[in-house]
C-alpha cells in the first residue's frame, strides 16, 4: 500500500475495499478486500489497472519523493 507524508482528509489514497463495486473510470469490478484507488473529495474508487489509478501513482511519488510543495 501507498502511504502519503504530507496526508490530507481529501487526498486520494490506496485502500483495500470494504464492499464490492465497480471502477468509475473502467467499469471493471472490484471485489471486497481488493486493493483500489479511493477519491473521499467524490467518493470515487478506481481499479489499480485504471489510467486514474496511474497518474494517482505518479502523483503519489512526486508528493513523497519531492515534497508536497515542489
Amino acid at each position: 500500500m501507498l502511504y502519503n507524508k504530507g496526508n490530507y482528509n481529501n487526498d486520494p489514497k490506496e485502500i483495500k475495499a470494504r464492499f464490492t463495486g465497480r471502477c468509475s473510470e473502467t467499469g471493471k469490478k472490484i471485489m471486497r478486500g481488493e486493493s483500489c484507488i479511493y477519491y473521499p473529495s467524490t467518493k470515487q474508487i478506481f481499479h489499480l489497472d485504471s489510467k486514474q489509478a496511474y497518474e494517482f501513482k505518479l502523483w503519489w511519488e512526486d508528493v513523497n519523493i519531492l515534497g508536497g510543495n515542489y
